[in-house]
């Protein structure tokens, strides 16, 4: 059974591996929806949208009526067999020259898009600062870059006819371009991750993040409008700047010293290193998580899975991005013309740090 994350994709990951297979030559029909369903154990939805992109992409042709049939696949310009023999380069993240890449706290996702990149492009990839790129560009109008766009200060300034075989992946709060850019959508995720708190009991839920993060509030907020109710306002703590891991505790702290029937049930936060923080500070006021307070984070870093209690997260696949990107740049490539953007969504991993509200004890 296809499992999370991204169905879809590794559906489309199977399917392409039933054309290399030999079963099937060009013009020859393929499976059918149903076929597939049974076979990977997926949904209607998931194989319609495996297929429409494979389709876009020019590995099937969809005849109405009679089914789905094999395209024959040329290769991209520059690959000799299954091997690209021209180099792609991604650009340095400034973190690196300053040697404090360790301490960001968006370095693990700067991370996996880059082994994501890196174990899909079928050739050498070199990471070099983005002026080189230009430089590479303006040299070869044939260079082939993807760009990881939240590390570029001043992109807007370069003109388009050096990018032209050029890939970008933005991540909010960055406004994806219509073409050839490769993005998340945190809004499913975040609103599966408050909707399961609700469903638990949890309403006064609290909130802690930068107020830079606008897509998750948003998404935080559309959850309780989904049904019905309205975040408590004195539990939404949205600071300027970096929320830290300390100034997390500290907010969690403040929030716990409220009256009993004030105080939060549970928490989101923006960041997985906040929720550790939080989870923290539940500690120290001799509570428990989830017993008395549940907490969710957002990212899945490695110490979401192995914080002294596993933590509840939304997982955004930063690596099915990067190898996305890689996709599409090789469409790109194939068929010599812009391609349309593609998003992949966020989704909820559920640990141990949630749990149903607890009930209040009966006044005497």
């Amino acid at each position: 059974m296809i499992s999370d994350p991204t169905k879809y994709s590794q559906l489309q990951t199977a399917l392409k591996r039933e054309l290399l297979s030999g079963r099937f030559k060009e013009g020859d029909r393929f499976y059918t929806e149903k076929e597939i369903m049974a076979c990977y154990k997926v949904s209607s939805v998931t194989v319609a949208r495996a297929l429409r992109e494979m389709t876009e992409s020019g590995y099937f042709e969809r005849r109405r009526k009679l089914g789905t049939f094999v395209l024959g696949r040329t290769p991209a310009p520059g690959m000799r067999g299954e091997v690209m023999v021209r180099p792609l380069f991604i650009n340095r993240a400034s973190a690196e020259k300053s040697g404090v890449s360790g301490s960001d706290p968006s370095w693990f996702v700067v991370e996996e898009i880059r082994r994501g990149i890196i174990n899909s492009y079928p050739g050498m990839v070199k990471i070099i600062d983005f002026p080189e790129i230009l430089a590479e560009a303006e040299k070869d109008p044939q260079t082939l870059s993807i760009l990881y766009l939240p590390r570029i200060e001043n992109y807007a300034a370069v003109p388009p006819e050096t990018t032209r075989n050029f890939v970008k992946i933005f991540l909010p709060p960055a406004t994806p371009e219509p073409q050839n850019c490769v993005c998340p959508d945190y809004m499913t995720g975040v609103i599966d991750a408050v909707l399961h708190l609700i469903q638990l009991g949890h309403r006064r839920i609290a909130y802690i993040g930068s107020d830079s993060i606008r897509k998750r509030y948003a998404a935080f907020r559309v959850a309780f409008e989904s049904c019905n109710s309205s975040p408590v306002p004195e539990l939404i703590v949205r600071r300027p700047g970096v929320v830290s891991y300390d100034e997390a505790a500290s907010i969690m702290g403040e929030l716990l010293t409220l009256p009993e029937n004030r105080r939060p049930t549970a928490v989101f936060c923006t960041n997985d290193k906040q929720a550790i923080g939080a989870m923290r500070a539940v500690v120290s006021c001799g509570l428990k998580v989830p017993e008395d307070i549940s907490v969710i984070g957002f990212d899945d870093i490695d110490e979401a899975r192995t914080a002294p209690v596993p933590l509840s997260t939304v997982r955004v696949p930063y690596f099915e991005i990067g190898k996305m990107a890689v996709e599409l740049l090789l469409e790109k490539l194939r068929q010599g013309r812009d391609i349309p953007s593609r998003s992949i969504s966020a989704r909820y991993v559920l640990r141990d740090s949630t749990a149903q509200v607890k009930k209040e004890a009966p006044r005497s």
